[in-house]
């Protein structure tokens, strides 16, 4: 490994010991005291706790010389706790779904352009799909995605995509801004949003969004199966976007009345 690496790998190590260290104090440490439990040189450190700073993960007080961990750090634990109780409120329901449906049932939030994948449950009928948890998958060519940005005015819609360039995965995948708009306002009518194989050409997926008690959205649930199901009459296209968003306003409901 190069000696540039080396160095950037040993200061990551140092910022996490540093907020680790942080966490277990809540009326914060001292330079000095952060200097003698974790053995870092003091100018190495210097900088590390200024830039640290400056990103808002801790914070200093001068009055009485001791740091603290930042609103960053708060933000974030905010958000992993969220989700937490989103998958927690949402499990039983996105169960119910594909017991109903014998569909693949998928949790998942905005991050960036993409879809991340929360939660998801498997068919009881054998078939692969490319989204997992922690996958990200491009919000414009699925369901899920199209519900989510349902919760963004055209104009945050347009910042959020302003550097992507589109790419089709096939002829059904959306390839510009002004399509993906188009489509998310006929979503905000309906209330469900469709992939019809934009992302892989075998499945059919419907999600629709869920909101929190000030009607933020802030999650999607979908369901998907291939394409032959409808064909074979398993199941319509109309009891999937009745189920889904029937699902989806009883997670909603739920999360407006969590303590």
């Amino acid at each position: 490994m190069a000696e540039s690496a080396q160095g950037e790998v040993k200061s990551s190590v140092r910022t996490l010991q540093i907020l680790k260290l942080l966490s277990s104090y809540q009326n914060g440490l001292t330079f000095t005291e952060i200097q003698k439990y974790l053995e870092i040189p003091k100018s190495s450190l210097f900088v590390l706790l200024s830039t640290i700073q400056q990103e808002k993960w801790i914070e200093f007080d001068a009055r009485s010389n001791r740091f603290t961990l930042g609103i960053q750090a708060w933000e974030s634990t905010q958000q992993y706790l969220n989700s937490s109780q989103l998958i927690s409120v949402a499990e039983s329901h996105i169960t119910e779904l594909m017991n109903d449906l014998h569909s693949a049932v998928h949790l998942a939030v905005l991050s960036g352009v993409d879809a991340l994948y929360l939660a998801q449950i498997k068919s009881d009928r054998s078939f692969d799909l490319p989204s997992k948890v922690g996958v990200r998958l491009p919000a414009q060519a699925t369901a899920l995605g199209k519900s989510l940005l349902t919760g963004y005015s055209d104009e945050e819609i347009r910042s959020i995509f302003k550097n992507l360039v589109f790419k089709k995965f096939n002829s059904a995948t959306i390839g510009s801004l002004d399509e993906l708009l188009e489509e998310v306002s006929k979503v905000r009518t309906n209330g469900y949003s469709e992939s019809n194989g934009e992302l892989v050409e075998r499945f059919y997926c419907v999600a629709a969004p869920v909101t929190d008690k000030t009607g933020k959205v802030v999650a999607a649930i979908s369901s998907t199966v291939p394409k032959r199901y409808l064909a074979e009459k398993r199941v319509t296209k109309e009891r999937m976007r009745m189920s889904v968003q029937d699902e989806a306003r009883q997670v909603s409901e739920e999360l407006r009345n969590y303590s």
